[in-house]
């Protein structure tokens, strides 16, 4: 209990992930995760085979470019400046990858060009092997069934969550956490 903390009554107030002996506030449901990394996991799998059967690999190197720049210079922008920043955060984890892999920023807003890249580089993600796939329709509608599941999961479980306890000002820019906070009359 690097932080000073006293875990045993205030044990929310630690936000130092990487200093605790203890776990740092609340973690997703690990039955919940589960089934939303099997369901991820899954349109993953659909897209490349879709891309690759399809032979749109100008289409799959595209998609992959995405995911470099989602993986790093979004989770800079994004979860770096995120109080999840180092915590095992309800979307997918990626609290606690970008902190295995870059600095926190403290003190910086993510601002509109933030959240413009964050929308582009998701958009991307999805549409991309669907377009590609489009050649073959049985494949195209079990992606977009799986897509969807893998949008609702987030929509419902991190994006709920996030409305419900995050403090910090910028993810009003967000219309899904504004959409939430709206609906759990959130002020």
């Amino acid at each position: 209990m690097g932080c000073g903390a006293d875990h045993e009554e205030k044990k929310t107030e630690c936000t130092c992930a990487t200093c605790c002996d203890e776990p740092c506030g609340p973690r997703p449901n690990p039955i919940i995760m589960a089934l939303r990394f099997a369901a991820f996991g899954t349109g993953i799998i659909m897209a490349l085979v879709g891309m690759i059967k399809e032979r749109k690999f100008k289409l799959l190197g595209a998609w992959l470019g995405v995911w470099s720049v989602f993986l790093t210079i979004a989770r800079y922008i994004i979860c770096s400046r995120c109080e999840g920043y180092g915590q095992m955060c309800y979307s997918y984890y990626i609290g606690k990858y970008t902190s295995l892999v870059l600095p926190g920023v403290e003190g910086k807003d993510v601002g509109p060009v933030g959240i413009g890249l964050e929308a582009a580089c998701l958009g991307s993600i999805f549409w991309i092997p669907a377009v590609a796939m489009r050649g073959d329709r049985r494949m195209l509608a079990r992606y977009l069934a799986v897509m969807q599941l893998v949008l609702i999961g987030q929509v419902f479980h991190a994006c709920r969550w996030c409305a419900r306890n995050s403090t910090q000002e910028w993810k009003n820019q967000c219309p899904v956490h504004r959409t939430w906070k709206k609906a759990l009359k959130i002020s």
